[in-house]
């Protein structure tokens, strides 16, 4: 399972707070979606006997703003996009249920007063 491989990339005193349940598409490739108390995650597993993985992070802290938008008629899909602090930002795609779940999970780490 994603979550035992997922595990090696955790720091010492780092938890998982969400893991989405579906994989969501980030520059056209599916991922799953994690938040720690620390990070957002994205991590991917592939190949059926050599197993490879795929892993990509961003800081909770370095987060500026997230937007969520919907788009389609009959095939609606949603997306997450976050804004980072440092200027760049990251897009992810997936059926709104999921991608609204990712923005609800987000929202109370960014509402937490900085030091």
């Amino acid at each position: 399972m994603y979550i035992m491989a997922l595990e090696d990339f955790l720091q010492p005193s780092e938890s998982i707070q969400y893991r989405s349940s579906e994989e969501i598409e980030y520059q056209g490739e599916k991922y799953y979606f994690y938040i720690t108390n620390v990070r957002l995650m994205w991590h991917k597993r592939k190949g059926r006997i050599f197993k490879k993985d795929a892993f990509v992070a961003a800081a909770l802290e370095s987060v500026r703003e997230i937007s969520y938008k919907e788009t389609g008629l009959i095939n609606k899909k949603a997306t997450i996009k976050i804004d980072m602090k440092e200027g760049t930002s990251r897009s992810f795609t997936s059926k709104p249920a999921s991608i609204r779940a990712i923005y609800s999970e987000i929202q109370p780490f960014l509402m937490k007063p900085e030091a």
